[in-house]
C-alpha cells in the first residue's frame, strides 16, 4: 500500500537530493575543481530550507486556528447534547410523552 506522500515529505526529499549534490560538489571542490558550482547548490538549498520553513510555519498557524475552531465547536456540541431529551427506544418516547400503555 504506497501513500501519497506529503508536500512536507516532498520537500524533505528535495533537501536530501540536493544536500547529496552538495556533497558530490565539496569533493570536487577538495580535488581542486571550480567551486561555483558549490555556492550554486548551497544557495539553492537555503532557498529551499527557507521556504520550507514559512511552509511549515504556514501549516503550524492553520493547524492552530483549526484546533482553536475544533474546540469551539466541541463546546457548542457539549451545550446542545446538554438539552438532548431523545429517547432511545419505543418506552422511553411513550414515558416521555406521557402514553400508558400497560393495558
Amino acid at each position: 500500500m504506497n501513500a501519497a506522500l506529503t508536500r512536507e515529505q516532498k520537500l524533505l526529499a528535495e533537501i536530501v537530493v540536493q544536500l547529496g549534490n552538495i556533497t558530490e560538489a565539496i569533493q570536487s571542490a577538495a580535488a581542486g575543481q571550480d567551486s561555483s558550482d558549490l555556492m550554486s547548490k548551497i544557495e539553492t538549498l537555503q532557498s529551499q530550507l527557507a521556504a520550507a520553513s514559512t511552509a511549515r510555519a504556514a501549516l503550524q498557524s492553520q493547524l492552530a486556528e483549526v484546533q482553536q475552531q475544533n474546540a469551539e465547536l466541541q463546546t457548542e456540541l457539549a451545550k446542545v447534547a446538554e438539552g438532548d431529551i431523545t429517547p432511545d427506544n419505543i418506552n422511553e418516547v411513550m414515558s416521555h410523552l406521557g402514553i400508558d400503555f400497560d393495558s
